[in-house]
């Protein structure tokens, strides 16, 4: 029982950051003369998917397999959750038969114990790539071979305190909107936000910290209500928030209010559209870029398939863990988001 509670933890968190995605469907790649080809024959990877059915990542998979050819890599995905939900046994036989096929390298988004049963790539010499959702490793894959490539939430957090102080006057105040507490994405969202701001705008001062019940707009709508009601309108500056639900429900009451970024500085972690942000009402927004993190796991086995790897970029601290950042959607650039 603590293993399956344990399993479906792992899923809500790891939805909770593929529901970032969003966006434009029409983003464009990070470019034709991107891509890390040696000119040698194509390799294949295969890759498991954690559901086709959610929308961030069928465009994940399908930026794989539109970028594979620019690094010399067909991509054959298969949909680790063909019934729509994911579950342990459809990973499994997934990823079972892809191996079955004995592709060049694999690339794997890894809900549940999926770690555990990759470790049949390592015993293969098949280079491992895990992708969007940091593994969870047992003692059961402590030895596991692999990279990692994908947004990490503690450099998410910075990256907004980042962007959001660019629109903040000196000596602002502004409070903090949270995903339910308890998740590990809504902690280390804020550890990265709140160490950034001490670290580079000592002056910002956080008035409060909440976390949402539930990640719906009427939720943080009541806890936006709340904070109008406790400091005034004007009474604080800005609110940086951890999901587009959340900053739905802000962007419906500074509506009746009369704030916009004029006079109130709005920054989120979401990316389902460019709008609120081209409307006027948000100041910046983080889109987690699909074609962003395909390409960095492309080139991540690219590297490893060359014996390249010491040529890759990795976070401090790692020697296999490559951070993609997400992208700011500004008034300069959010009409490619509508």
């Amino acid at each position: 029982m603590k293993k399956f509670l344990a399993a479906l933890l792992t899923l809500a968190m790891a939805l909770s950051l593929m529901a970032c995605g969003g966006g434009s469907d029409t983003q464009e790649p990070a470019g034709e003369d991107g891509g890390e080809g040696t000119g040698e024959e194509t390799q294949t990877v295969g890759y498991v998917s954690a559901s086709w059915s959610d929308d961030y990542c069928k465009r994940l998979n399908d930026a794989l397999v539109e970028l594979g050819p620019q690094y010399n890599l067909n991509v054959d995905a298969i949909n680790g959750a063909p019934s729509g939900t994911p579950d342990v046994s459809g990973y499994i036989e997934a990823i079972d038969a892809l191996a079955a096929k004995n592709p060049d390298a694999m690339i794997v988004q890894p809900l549940f114990s999926v770690p555990d049963h990759c470790v049949q790539f390592n015993e293969k010499g098949i280079p491992l790539c895990f992708l969007n959702i940091a593994p969870e490793i047992s003692e059961n894959s402590a030895d596991l071979e692999y990279y990692y490539a994908g947004c990490f939430d503690v450099n998410i957090g910075a990256q907004l305190a980042e962007e959001m102080s660019k629109g903040l006057k000196e000596n602002a105040k502004i409070c903090v909107m949270c995903l339910t507490y308890g998740q590990t994405n809504a902690a280390q969202r804020l550890e990265g936000f709140q160490t950034w701001m001490a670290e580079n705008r000592p002056d910002v001062e956080i008035l409060e910290v909440n976390y949402v019940e539930k990640n719906e707009p009427t939720d943080a709508q009541r806890i936006f209500e709340d904070w109008i009601q406790k400091y005034g309108v004007g009474g604080f500056d800005g609110v940086a928030t951890q999901s587009s639900m959340q900053t739905q429900g802000i962007v419906s009451s500074m509506q009746s209010y009369g704030l916009d970024t004029s006079n109130f500085i709005l920054a989120g972690i979401s990316a389902s559209t460019g709008e609120w942000v081209a409307d006027g009402y948000e100041y910046v927004d983080l889109y987690q870029d699909p074609y962003a993190e395909a390409e960095a796991a492309l080139k991540t086995i690219r590297a490893m398939l060359d014996g390249t790897t010491d040529q890759l970029e990795t976070m401090e601290g790692t020697d296999n863990y490559v951070a993609v950042p997400m992208t700011p959607i500004t008034a300069e650039n959010a009409d490619e988001f509508v």
